[in-house]
């Protein structure tokens, strides 16, 4: 049996939140309109920004309105309908959120890392003398991340910790900003430091920072999540909203995509950066059948539960609990 219990404060959020909304916007929405909520404008929600600047959601009579809020906020909107739709991660809230009956989903992956991606954990060159890094050396350090526990960002370290004969307890955890993460490592304040798109770019200057490893090319730290609007009440609308995210990665986001001008030009009004730097950001990997890696929820639960007090049920949710497959067919 699951223990359905929703974690505090997520829980109180929702309550209030459902309150506040009860019988509000939902119903007076335009059924051609779309809310979806990223953190950030990153060339990880390409799909999403380039698809709106190319006409893939217009296609399908859809106008996508963005909603900037943090995750944890994020997954608040989703919940009570505020929301249609999330670009977000599967973290422990989520699952939480899910196993206390929250009517949210996975429904698309993320993207996955390129080959000559260096975002991932970056270490001083006290770790890896001659440029040559093992993960033993971690025992006993401190490791910087924007993130924290209960986030896929720690499944990877663990999992990297594991394959050296170490835990997480080995190691210890600090939270930071990822600006800040950067100029700890080069003060000497910590010896190692998860960096991600674009501050990764400014370490590689750097003859003292090492990079130690990165997002395994097979997962996908990312996720798209819908929220009970577009998962029961409007599922066409969901299917839709997929179908132009579908079109946006097989006609504009494959291959050496950069290299378009007219996803260039998109990509940089979108991140609002200039054709220098994106020239200098990795081409990212986003797979065309939207397809969810099987397993992969697994993985990300049975870290969450390795974690202390991170998540608030016992037995790991079946994938069909968390993942909609369906809609992106």
């Amino acid at each position: 049996m699951l223990k359905r219990k929703l974690a505090l404060p997520l829980a109180g959020l929702l309550a209030g939140a459902l309150l506040a909304g009860c019988g509000s916007s939902d119903d007076a929405a335009d059924k051609n309109t779309v809310k979806v909520a990223i953190s950030a404008k990153l060339e990880a929600f390409a799909p999403l920004l380039v698809g709106m600047e190319l006409g893939s959601y217009a296609e399908e009579d859809l106008d996508v309105e963005i909603v900037t809020a943090a995750p944890s906020d994020a997954m608040v909107l989703l919940a009570t309908g505020e929301v249609d739709a999330v670009f977000s991660a599967p973290s422990a809230a989520f699952f939480n959120a899910v196993s206390g009956g929250s009517p949210i989903k996975i429904v698309a992956p993320g993207m996955f890392p390129p080959d000559n991606s260096r975002s991932g954990l970056w270490v001083s060159k006290d770790l890896a003398p001659n440029g040559t890094f093992d993960p033993a050396k971690l025992r006993g350090e401190t490791v910087a991340t924007a993130v924290g526990t209960g986030a896929p960002v720690s499944m990877v370290l663990e999992e990297e910790l594991e394959r050296s004969g170490l835990s997480a307890e080995d190691v210890k955890f600090q939270t930071m900003g990822a600006t800040d993460i950067l100029v700890a490592l080069e003060s000497g304040a910590v010896k190692a430091g998860w960096l991600s798109d674009p501050v990764w770019l400014e370490a590689e200057k750097s003859a003292d920072l090492t990079f130690a490893f990165g997002q395994p090319e097979d997962i996908t730290m990312g996720a798209v999540l819908f929220g009970p609007t577009l998962l029961e009440k409007d599922r066409d609308k969901g299917k839709r909203l997929l179908a132009g995210m579908r079109s946006a990665v097989a006609d504009h986001l494959q291959g050496a995509y950069h290299d378009d001008a007219d996803v260039r030009a998109a990509l940089v009004k979108q991140l609002e950066i200039s054709e220098d730097q994106l020239d200098k950001l990795p081409e990212l990997v986003f797979p065309p059948d939207l397809a969810y890696p099987a397993g992969l929820t697994d993985r990300y639960q049975a870290t969450y539960a390795r974690q202390k007090g991170v998540l608030v049920y016992s037995d790991p949710l079946p994938e069909d609990e968390v993942i909609d497959a369906d809609l992106a067919k």
